[in-house]
C-alpha cells in the first residue's frame, strides 16, 4: 500500500509489530494500554451505539475493547500484520488497511476519533487532522495520546519516527488550525517511564527505548499526552 510517508513510514511502524517493545505492551501497544483509552471515552459520555473509529488501531485491541462496551467502533492501520493478527483474535473486528491521511470513510459519518501514538509517527499530521475533521459529525470527539517535547533542555523531533513529538503549544495551534478546540489536556509522563522501565527489566536498555534522546549526556525520556478535542467548538484549554 502506498503512503504519503513511504516506505520509511513502514519501517517506522514494523517496529511495534514484533521485537522487545510489543513484548512489554501487549495488544494495546503504547504507554497506559485500555486505561487510558477508557478515561478519555468516559471524558466524552459517548451514547451507546455511537460510531468510533480508531485510527492507526494496530492488531485492534482498542476496537474490541470499544465494541464490547456497546460502541459500534472500527480501525484502520497500514500494518497488514497487525491487522490480520486482530482478525485472528476476533473474525468480527471491523479493521480495515488504509493511511491516517485517506480515511475510506464518508463526510461527518464518525461520532468520535481515537488515534493513540499515531500522530508523531506522520511525516504529515496536518493532513492527518483535516481528514479526522472530515470524518467527523460537528461537534465530534478527537482523542489523541501521544509523545511532546517537555520544556527546555530536550530536541523537537528525536529519533521517534518521521515527525516526532512537538510542544504541547505545537500541538494546539494544530488543533485549532483544524478546525478542534481542545477540552482536556493532561501530563501521563509517569507511564513512559513506567514503559521505560519494564522494558529495562526484560533485558533492553534505556538508550534503546522508542523515543529517548541524549542530553549532556544523559537519556531524556519524551512526554506522554492525553487531549480530548472536539470539532467546531471555540473554548479551548490550550
Amino acid at each position: 500500500m502506498k503512503t504519503s510517508s513511504g516506505d520509511t513510514y513502514v519501517s517506522c511502524v514494523s517496529r511495534y509489530e514484533s521485537g522487545p517493545i510489543r513484548d512489554i505492551t501487549g495488544a494495546a501497544i503504547r504507554p497506559g494500554g485500555l486505561a487510558l483509552t477508557e478515561r478519555a471515552i468516559d471524558f466524552c459520555c459517548l451514547s451507546t451505539g455511537a460510531r468510533i473509529l480508531d485510527v492507526g488501531c494496530g492488531a485492534g485491541a482498542s476496537v474490541e475493547y470499544l465494541t464490547d462496551r456497546g460502541f459500534v467502533a472500527s480501525g484502520v492501520d497500514i500494518s497488514r500484520t497487525l491487522l490480520a493478527e486482530g482478525l485472528d483474535r476476533n473474525p468480527a473486528l471491523q479493521l480495515t488497511e488504509a493511511c491516517a491521511e485517506a480515511l475510506p470513510f464518508a463526510e461527518e459519518t464518525q461520532d468520535c476519533i481515537l488515534c493513540e501514538c499515531v500522530l508523531s509517527l506522520l511525516k504529515e499530521p496536518l493532513q492527518a487532522l483535516a481528514e479526522f475533521a472530515r470524518v467527523l459529525r460537528p461537534g465530534g470527539h478527537l482523542i489523541l495520546s501521544d509523545m511532546y517535547v517537555r520544556g527546555a533542555g530536550m530536541p523537537s523531533s528525536p529519533d521517534c519516527g518521521l515527525g516526532g513529538p512537538v510542544t504541547r503549544g505545537e500541538i494546539g495551534a494544530w488543533l485549532s488550525e483544524s478546525g478542534f478546540a481542545t477540552l482536556l489536556w493532561e501530563d501521563h509522563t509517569s507511564l513512559v517511564r513506567e514503559m521505560a522501565a519494564r522494558f529495562v527489566l526484560a533485558g533492553g536498555s534505556a538508550e534503546g527505548f522508542s523515543c529517548a534522546t541524549e542530553v549532556g549526556g544523559a537519556v531524556v525520556l519524551p512526554g506522554y499526552y492525553l487531549l480530548v478535542g472536539a470539532k467546531n467548538r471555540t473554548r479551548s484549554v490550550i
